[in-house]
């Protein structure tokens, strides 16, 4: 929040949050129930326009420098998925990246707009 509140100090209009599938405010799971409440809080913020992603697991070409166990094994059983249904769990941190930088050079009437999985892809796709 520290830095939302910043950008919005410093005279920011639009701001991009990275939250998470299954945010939820009222969510009974810590990580989804903090994600949620972030998200609401920069709603409060009231920036000219904020866009929300809330990519699946995150996923990276040649995996991370460093992994843990835990990690090698979903990743094991993971990417078959992510091959076979692309927008089912998982995003590519280069798709997000990529609608990301599509989703700032956008115009859209939506003040506040939240990007799922497939929102996400699509996005990426388009052409500016």
């Amino acid at each position: 929040m520290g830095t939302a509140k910043l950008a919005k100090e410093n005279g920011c209009k639009h701001f991009v949050l990275m939250s998470s599938k299954g945010a939820n405010e009222k969510s009974t799971v810590l990580y989804s129930k903090t994600k949620g409440e972030v998200e609401e809080e920069c709603k409060k913020l009231d920036f000219e326009k904020l866009s929300i992603f809330r990519p699946g697991v995150l996923l990276m070409k040649d995996g991370r420098q460093e992994q843990r166990f835990g990690e090698k094994m979903a990743i094991f059983v993971l990417k078959p998925i992510s091959w076979a249904c692309p927008t089912f769990i998982t995003t590519p941190v280069e798709t997000v990246a990529g609608a990301m930088v599509n989703c700032t050079v956008s115009p859209t009437d939506n003040k506040v707009e939240t990007l799922e999985i497939a929102d996400i892809f699509k996005m990426a796709e388009e052409k500016k």
